[in-house]
């Protein structure tokens, strides 16, 4: 089965009554300076990242699937389990720099190869 999106409804010249009206799913981003900020800190790591590395969820969650661990920026006082890093939210590592401090400090002695 295809989803029509309104984006795909437009180029195929689709009007509004032929597409499903379950097309109400939400598209989040990172604003510019967080993206920057993501991709600051994954080069540090010498990590290239790619878009579908990137899974960008609701409230500012971020999930980054390298090859060996799944980063989770959310909360970094959550205890990380196996593979999976609990960090600090890019939005409040740009307004607090105790929480990029910690994000950084769970980051620097984890092997990404």
């Amino acid at each position: 089965m295809i989803t029509v999106t309104s984006q795909l409804a437009h180029e195929l010249g689709l009007t509004y009554w032929q597409i499903p009206e379950s097309n109400t799913t939400t598209v989040y981003q990172l604003n510019h300076e967080e993206k920057e900020l993501l991709r600051k800190i994954m080069l540090a790591k010498a990590i290239k990242l790619t878009d579908d590395m990137i899974i960008v969820e609701k409230d500012n969650v971020v999930q980054v699937t390298t090859q060996t661990h799944q980063l989770v920026f959310d909360d970094v006082t959550q205890t990380d389990t196996g593979k999976i890093i609990h960090l600090a939210k890019l939005n409040e590592m740009l307004e607090n720099n105790e929480l990029k401090k910690l994000t950084w400090h769970k980051l620097k002695n984890l092997n990404f190869y």
